[in-house]
């Protein structure tokens, strides 16, 4: 689902035109950062809008005509995202160290879309974060430690048990 076209969609009578400047306005402010926005959404009454990007979340809150807030997590940091249901309208928390950022009356299937986006680019971040190098060095690693451990058996250093152990582990 496009969270954007659906977050503009649900911007109600007369709000769908500011609601598409707003996400505009931060698609190209993220750009010029070096970011690229893939998910949106906003709270029935268009105050609080959350940003999905490739590197964190973005939660915008207007507090007047002139006055907004607007805070910062990176998708590292994120160590939950709860969603509680009510009726057809959603809250989403998302926890981070140190910091909580809460976005009510969402659409709850919007909601749901938003939180399978935040977990897929943990989840892709992960298995990134790894270079496909270093997991073959470390195998290497692994295998002249074991093989060490059992030079030092056959010394009489270690013990049988302490080798099985090392080994296991």
């Amino acid at each position: 689902m496009d969270t954007i076209a659906e977050t503009i969609k649900f911007a109600g009578f007369g709000k769908k035109k500011a609601m598409a400047k707003q996400i505009q306005m931060f698609d190209d402010r993220l750009t010029e950062q070096g970011e690229t926005l893939l998910a949106v959404c906003a709270s029935v009454k268009d105050i609080k809008q959350l940003y999905v990007t490739d590197k964190r979340i973005l939660l915008h809150e207007i507090k007047g005509i002139v006055s907004n807030d607007e805070r910062s997590i990176p998708l590292a940091s994120i160590s939950s995202i709860n969603i509680s249901n009510k009726l057809v309208y959603s809250t989403i928390e998302i926890v981070s160290t140190g910091n909580k950022a809460i976005i009510d009356d969402v659409p709850a299937h919007i909601a749901l879309e938003i939180k399978a986006a935040i977990e897929n680019l943990k989840s892709m971040a992960k298995t990134s974060s790894v270079p496909a190098g270093k997991v073959e060095k470390d195998m290497y690693d692994v295998a002249d430690e074991i093989r060490e451990l059992k030079d030092l058996l056959d010394d009489g250093i270690l013990t049988q048990e302490e080798f099985d152990a090392k080994k296991k582990q």
